[in-house]
């Protein structure tokens, strides 16, 4: 099981919770179907996202009282359930960047989510550039090493 967040408080009269994400990779809340608390489960009946935080339906909780029992919990979710392939997209952080070239692209500072691609955001020498998360583009992920591997032509077309 791994920690994705912590309620923050309820919101609104219908049972609905605000959280704070532990992630900044917000894609696997689309896969998710259950979260744990105290080690009951509970069903996303919902979920939005709104200015950074994330909001919350969860079955069995349909008013502001039963919400508020959750203040300062921590939701917990499977692993299986968060993981891109054999690691987290969060796990790339701090993971160097090299074209297939062996060129150094930089360190991953940080990955943002937009619709239909997560963005990496690499520093190098201070300067930040950024690039989807493509399939295409990414060539191998090796998280022990803290290595990801790009294809440089393909990196050429999308760098931002």
């Amino acid at each position: 099981m791994i920690s994705v967040a912590k309620i923050l408080k309820p919101h609104g009269l219908k049972g609905e919770v605000k959280l704070e994400m532990f992630n900044k990779d917000t894609s696997f809340w689309r896969e998710v179907k259950n979260v744990y608390i105290d080690k009951n489960i509970y069903n996303i009946i919902g979920f939005r996202f709104y200015k950074g935080f994330l909001y919350l339906f969860l079955s069995g909780v349909s008013s502001v009282e039963e919400a508020e029992k959750l203040r300062n919990k921590t939701l917990m979710a499977r692993e299986e359930d968060v993981r891109r392939g054999d690691y987290l997209i969060s796990d790339l952080e701090n993971c160097s960047v090299y074209d297939d070239l062996g060129n150094f692209v930089g360190v991953v500072d940080s990955i943002e989510k937009y619709g239909s691609a997560d963005i990496v955001n690499v520093v190098k020498m201070g300067a930040v550039s950024s690039f989807p998360f493509l399939k295409d583009l990414i060539l191998n992920v090796d998280i022990d090493q803290k290595r990801v591997v790009v294809k440089k032509s393909k990196l050429d077309e999308v760098l931002i």
